[in-house]
């Protein structure tokens, strides 16, 4: 498991390491969305994040574990990393229906049982990765009332999960962004980009996946919605989705099956330096 609670503790330990963190907002239910920061604050910045889907909480325990095992390297570029951006999702699919308070009885009537551990959505029904603006509800397979997977929500942004990481990025104005995902070792960069930006992101998103050895993915296939979505199309700028643990595994996961991904330690460092050469 790695639930809230966990995250805050490792928010203790990296302090007490000297490692800046804080947070960019609140989730439906209170929590806090936490960040953490390594290298310089000025000039150009990455943001990393994880846990947006609640059954994949394990990419939160990754991009937390980036933080630590990084912390002495020098960066010639900044890097924000959000390990847990959905934590009532987080939450919910470990703990169950009263992790998320006042929408306990909702998600046990849209769920269909106390079985939460498929969850994928926030505490209101509605999948974060869907709910930005970038070709809001037009994406395959979207869903247009709340559910455990897959809802677009009333309206783009209409979470505050979602609109916390927009205003957050426009803040930032990072020169990339990484969205961990989990399952099968694969790794987009695609959302309708041509020309020049095209063969950039398409240039990045292969060094990246030749040093992971996970299969690059070429097209939309009919995403729409989600994070990487929107920023390649609103800031122009190279966002990759990483998906780590390959198809052998299945939903629900666990922390041992983050064996093997160890490699995914060394994309932070490994994409500022080359974003530093851009």
């Amino acid at each position: 498991m790695y639930t809230y609670n966990d995250l805050r503790k490792n928010v203790c330990s990296a302090c007490r390491k000297g490692v800046e963190w804080g947070v960019i907002g609140r989730s439906s239910c209170g929590r806090n969305i936490i960040y953490f920061h390594l290298g310089p604050k000025k000039g150009k910045q990455i943001i990393i994040q994880g846990g947006i889907h609640a059954r994949e909480w394990v990419t939160a325990l990754l991009v937390t574990a980036q933080v630590d095992f990084l912390r002495k390297e020098k960066f010639p570029i900044g890097v924000y990393f959000l390990p847990m951006t959905n934590p009532d999702g987080c939450d919910l699919c470990q703990l169950g229906a009263e992790a998320v308070g006042e929408y306990a009885q909702f998600v046990r009537e849209i769920n269909g049982s106390d079985d939460f551990s498929l969850w994928k959505a926030n505490a209101r029904g509605v999948d974060l990765n869907c709910n930005f603006d970038a070709r809001f509800g037009k994406g395959k397979g979207n869903v247009t009332r709340p559910a455990p997977a897959s809802y677009i929500g009333a309206k783009k942004h209409s979470e505050a999960e979602t609109r916390a990481l927009v205003d957050f990025t426009l803040r930032i104005n990072p020169c990339m962004t990484v969205s961990y995902h989990a399952l099968g070792r694969e790794v987009y960069y695609e959302f309708f980009q041509t020309g020049d930006k095209l063969l950039r992101d398409r240039s990045i998103a292969t060094r990246v996946s030749e040093y992971l050895g996970y299969r690059l993915v070429h097209g939309d296939l009919g995403s729409a919605g989600g994070y990487k979505d929107y920023c390649i199309s609103a800031l122009g700028i190279p966002a990759l989705t990483i998906e780590i643990i390959g198809e052998d595994k299945t939903h629900p996961l666990s922390n041992a099956d983050l064996k093997g991904e160890e490699n995914n330690l060394w994309i932070p460092l490994i994409l500022t330096n080359l974003l530093a050469s851009l």
